[in-house]
């Protein structure tokens, strides 16, 4: 589930909806589209933390080809 700040502000914002645009007045669907929202914003989250990773990983890869790069051309100097 979402951590706990999130999930306080998605309970706000949950309260905040009228009752005439939420899917049905009963309390069973409102806990289980509360639930599901919580759901997708921690799946986001996990999305946006795979892709941070990939990304800092792609840039230390880099880093690494062009250090080993300049390690070699400064080698094919010393003949």
């Amino acid at each position: 589930m979402a951590e706990p700040e999130v999930e306080a502000a998605l309970r706000a914002e949950f309260r905040g909806i009228p009752d005439t645009e939420a899917f049905d007045s009963r309390p069973d669907d409102a806990k289980a589209a509360f639930r599901w929202s919580g759901d997708e914003a921690e799946a986001q989250r996990l999305q946006e933390e795979h892709a941070h990773h990939y990304l800092r990983w792609t840039f230390v890869g880099a880093c690494a080809a062009m250090i080993v790069g300049l390690i070699g051309v400064g080698l094919s100097f010393l003949d």
